[in-house]
C-alpha cells in the first residue's frame, strides 16, 4: 500500500512539515486502513491544556494515546522478539568470523 506524501499532514495543525508520527485507526463499522498523522508537539500541547483546544481535539488526543498503547501491545512484542534473535545471530556470526582458523 503506497502512501502519497503530499496528503500527509498533522491532524491538529494541518501542517505538512516536520516530524510526523502516525497510528493505525480503526473506524466505526470495522473500517480499517485509515491512519491518523500528528506532530508529537501538537499532541503534547493538547494533552497539557485540553480545555484550551476543545473537546474534539481532546478526544482525538485520547484516542491517539489509546491506539498507541493497543498497537504496541499487539504488534511490537513479536517484532522485538524477532529483532533480538536476529541481533544474537549476527553477533554469533560476527565473532565466529573473527576467531582464527586452525
Amino acid at each position: 500500500m503506497a502512501i502519497i506524501l503530499g496528503k500527509i499532514k498533522c491532524w491538529f495543525c494541518d501542517e505538512k512539515a516536520g516530524l510526523i508520527y502516525s497510528v493505525q485507526d480503526y473506524g466505526i463499522y470495522g473500517e480499517v486502513g485509515k491512519r491518523v498523522f500528528y506532530h508529537p508537539e501538537c499532541l503534547e500541547m493538547v494533552e497539557m491544556e485540553p480545555e484550551k483546544f476543545g473537546h474534539k481535539w481532546a478526544d482525538k488526543a485520547i484516542q491517539i494515546n489509546e491506539l498507541c498503547k493497543q498497537n504496541r501491545g499487539k504488534c511490537n512484542i513479536h517484532i522485538v522478539e524477532k529483532y533480538q534473535k536476529k541481533v544474537a545471530k549476527l553477533h554469533q556470526n560476527h565473532f565466529e568470523r573473527m576467531m582464527p582458523r586452525k
